[in-house]
């Protein structure tokens, strides 16, 4: 009961965003975002001892986490780390008044509400995502410099052409579904599974990998389930490590594209057309390999003069 409370704490607190802006984030990240959105860094205790103890075992490693999102979003999540008990939030009390009088009998009942209820007044305010990001100052390869397997992967990829990562993405995303076979879920525990749509890893015309996806967060609890729309997207960018995670749990139409558009003033997920540049270089040698056979033929008397002329023309054209 205390999760549906706390998710309809935060559904209530979210604004109407119509307006874009640039949000620069500690001049480490620009993104563009709607207008009412603010960001907030994960600095409290124990966010940093978290933190801490994930990065001893990398020497010289920081890493920087944020949450963006519409204003009252973020000022309440950053109460609550300060300590504001979320019962005392006007939002819930109000809930919970209405809760009363429903007098339901059992829990499942009331979940399957609240749940109700929090979409309907999301969807009446129009509420859009929220993003969490990290910034690591070092590069993937530097923070994966001593784990053997994991490093040679990327290095791996990083050494091949989109035509390559096209073929290398399928085949990880078949492992990385292989216990539901079904090449889309990926179970997190008994109650948690997430479900692709794009899997993709590429590189962008600054010759830089990234890794983007989208799907849907499966939470079941009881006979109540939970669909959360997801967008992430990774990259290594100046020798520092990105990653963004963004949920939006109605009216998710264009989130997909709201996603691209944050992520677009710094990170490009233009893809390098390397199978072009291979084609055309494919072509020239080509071209070369058929007039060193012509000049051949026309040399050895096989071909006139104007034979030749003519045939080297057809190829050149």
């Amino acid at each position: 009961m205390k999760f549906f409370l706390l998710f309809l704490l935060f559904s209530f607190t979210l604004l109407n965003s119509s307006f874009s802006k640039i949000l620069n984030i500690e001049n480490k990240i620009q993104i563009e975002v709607p207008a009412s959105h603010k960001f907030i860094k994960y600095d409290n205790e124990d966010v940093k001892n978290s933190i801490e103890e994930f990065v001893q075992d990398y020497d010289g490693m920081e890493i920087d986490l944020y949450l963006v999102g519409p204003k009252k979003y973020v000022d309440l999540e950053k109460a609550i780390l300060d300590g504001e008990d979320p019962m005392d939030n006007e939002y819930v009390k109000s809930i919970m008044k209405k809760l009363e009088r429903k007098n339901f009998k059992d829990e499942e009942r009331a979940g399957k509400w609240m749940i109700s209820e929090a979409k309907k007044i999301m969807k009446k305010e129009k509420i859009d995502f929220i993003t969490y990001a990290l910034v690591s100052n070092q590069s993937w390869m530097k923070i994966l410099e001593d784990e053997g397997e994991t490093r040679y992967m990327i290095n791996e990829l990083q050494n091949m052409d989109n035509q390559e990562l096209k073929k290398a993405t399928k085949e990880i995303r078949k492992e990385i579904t292989q216990l539901s076979g079904n090449n889309k879920s990926i179970p997190i525990n008994e109650s948690m599974t997430i479900n692709l749509s794009k899997f993709e890893i590429a590189k962008n015309e600054n010759d830089e990998l990234f890794l983007k996806s989208n799907g849907k967060l499966i939470m079941i609890f009881g006979a109540i389930k939970l669909d959360v729309m997801l967008n992430v997207f990774m990259t290594e960018h100046k020798n520092k490590t990105y990653i963004f995670a963004s949920a939006c749990y109605v009216d998710c139409s264009k989130f997909n594209n709201k996603f691209n558009n944050m992520i677009k003033p710094v990170f490009s997920t233009n893809k390098k057309n390397v199978k072009k540049n291979a084609t055309n270089s494919s072509n020239s040698s080509n071209i070369v390999n058929q007039l060193d056979s012509l000049n051949e033929l026309y040399k050895s008397g096989v071909l006139t003069k104007e034979e030749f002329e003519k045939a080297k023309k057809k190829i050149l054209n």
